[in-house]
C-alpha cells in the first residue's frame, strides 16, 4: 500500500475518482476505512452509500479522526483508565447534590450548581489546589458564610478527583 495524492482545483472530480476507486475496492471484498473530519463524516457516508450504490456495506466504514485514535488507542492497549465524559462528570455531580442537599448549605439550593462545581473542582486542578489546602484555608477562616463554602467546595473536590466509588465512600463532606 502506498501513498498517492490527488491534487486539483474544486469541482474538477478529485472526490468522484476516490469514491469509485474506493467502490471498486469494496466489489474485491477488500476492507476500506474512509478517515474525515468529524464535521465531514456524514458527507462522507452518504458519498460512499452513492457510489456503491447498494443499501448496505459491511467491509467499507467512515471514521472520523478522533474514533480513529480512539480504535488505535483501544487496540495498542495505550490509556488504562477511562475518563468521565463531561456529561458523566455532570451527572455524577448532580447524583452527589441531590443525595446531599438536606447536608448541603450552598452547593444544594438549585440544580445550576452541577455546571458550577464542575468548573470549581475542574480550577482546583488546574491550579494545582489541592483537598489538604482546602482544609486547611477553611480552619483558618472566621466568616462562618465562606467557611461553609469552602467545606462544600472540599467536598466536591474530593469528589472530582476520586478515581471509583469505593473512595467516595470513604471520604464524608
Amino acid at each position: 500500500m502506498g501513498l498517492r495524492l490527488i491534487y486539483g482545483r474544486a469541482g474538477t472530480g478529485k472526490s468522484e475518482k476516490c469514491y469509485k476507486e474506493i467502490s471498486e475496492k469494496i466489489k474485491q471484498n477488500n476492507k476500506i476505512l474512509i478517515i474525515t473530519p468529524e464535521q465531514f463524516s456524514f458527507t462522507a457516508e452518504k458519498k460512499l452509500m452513492e457510489a456503491i450504490e447498494t443499501e448496505a456495506v459491511f467491509n467499507a466504514e467512515v471514521v472520523t479522526f478522533s474514533r480513529m485514535a480512539y480504535r488505535v488507542i483501544q487496540e495498542i492497549g495505550g490509556r488504562t483508565e477511562t475518563n468521565l465524559s463531561k456529561c458523566g462528570k455532570a451527572m455524577l455531580i448532580y447524583s452527589i447534590l441531590n443525595n446531599c442537599k438536606k447536608d448541603l448549605k450552598f452547593l444544594g439550593k438549585t440544580d445550576e450548581n452541577v455546571d458550577m462545581a464542575g468548573t470549581a473542582i475542574t480550577e482546583f486542578k488546574k491550579h494545582g489546589i489541592s483537598v489538604e489546602q482546602l482544609k486547611q484555608e477553611k480552619e483558618k477562616q472566621s466568616d462562618i458564610y465562606l467557611k461553609n463554602k469552602l467545606n462544600e467546595k472540599k467536598g466536591m473536590f474530593l469528589v472530582g478527583i476520586c478515581d471509583n466509588w469505593s473512595m467516595l465512600s470513604e471520604h464524608k463532606m
